[in-house]
């Protein structure tokens, strides 16, 4: 409980911390230590001390300087920090100005903290199992760990949380699907700690749903016949959606296909999750629901697209080029 002071000290003296900086502490999203570190610097700040150096915020709040950039580096990625002359985490010397009035349309870089190498070494002369960790991640890849990738992994344990054993399946499994570059690793390493998978059970569970969802979407792939291109990310969320969301057996992906292309035309994913979406709604799972609820629904056989018909009249008219416009109407 909070009760209000009898008698105010103006003399004390006082200034005004961001609401966001202890919501961000309440939230669990920074450590103690970050909001240590902001409100002395800002006091500092108030106090018109400005040429005060990290190391000596550092000294005086008895903290390591890794600590202090990080701090920085996390309140800059909220916004409420700008960071100038910034060159390396092994550079502490760099300039901070505070943004006590947040910019709009301004997207803040996300945070991940930095780690000097003498620290990632400290920390892996303490944990054998990470030491070995990175053994088995460089037979992995087959190369030997550059100082990025060895901080990139460090910050997988970490920052991201996941255990050792995890790590090692969410490498594997991702290079056995040829995708070996660390950054893009990192990006699966965030979805991963965001999804919970912190077991390897849940890693395991978290892959067979990946490779179910990548078989479901290479079928929709071919029955679209867009194998030439990429899933946008767009498109991908409507397939994600027809396959968890709704349910749909491949066989209704289809029916609504050919109910799209029939009733416009053309392939559009949209107009085909609204119909997806609808029998969703309905509790249709197979296409006789569809069509005793509507009789009017047909396959390709009798729509106004019959695509085995248009493939040979187009073979047709590449061979007969005289005839094409009055005979075959392409």
């Amino acid at each position: 409980m909070i009760v209000n002071a009898k008698n105010p000290c103006p003399e004390c003296g006082s200034f005004r911390i961001p609401e966001r900086v202890a919501d961000l502490l309440a939230n669990g999203e920074c450590p103690a230590t970050y909001v240590a570190i902001y409100v002395y610097t800002l006091r500092q700040y108030e106090a018109d001390n400005k040429n005060i150096s990290n190391d000596r915020i550092a000294e005086a709040l008895k903290v390591s300087l890794i600590d202090v950039v990080n701090a920085f580096l996390f309140y800059s990625s909220q916004g409420l920090l700008k960071i100038h002359n910034f060159t390396s985490v092994d550079n502490g010397d760099f300039d901070i100005e505070f943004c006590f009035e947040p910019e709009i349309g301004v997207c803040a870089p996300p945070f991940r903290p930095s780690y000097k190498s003498s620290e990632i070494s400290r920390h892996l002369s303490q944990n054998p199992r990470m030491s070995q960790m990175y053994k088995i991640v460089g037979q992995i890849l087959g190369k030997t760990l550059s100082s990025a990738d060895t901080e990139l992994l460090y910050s997988f344990h970490d920052y991201y949380g996941l255990p050792v054993e995890v790590i090692l399946v969410l490498i594997e499994y991702y290079v056995s699907k040829d995708k070996r570059s660390m950054k893009f690793i990192e990006k699966e390493v965030g979805k991963w700690a965001s999804a919970g998978v912190n077991t390897i059970k849940k890693a395991k569970a978290y892959i067979e749903k990946r490779e179910a969802f990548l078989s479901y979407a290479g079928q929709v792939r071919t029955m679209l016949g867009i194998q030439e291109r990429r899933l946008s990310t767009r498109e991908l969320t409507y397939i994600n959606n027809w396959q968890n969301q709704f349910s749909m057996p491949l066989d209704m992906v289809k029916l609504a296909f050919e109910t799209t292309v029939n009733q416009t035309g053309k392939l559009s994913f949209a107009y085909m999750n609204k119909i997806l979406e609808s029998w969703a709604q309905n509790k249709f799972r197979k296409t006789e629901d569809v069509q005793k609820k509507n009789p009017s629904t047909k396959d390709t056989r009798t729509s106004r697209y019959n695509f085995d018909d248009l493939q040979r009249r187009t073979f047709e008219a590449v061979n007969s080029p005289k005839e094409r416009k009055s005979d075959n109407g392409i």
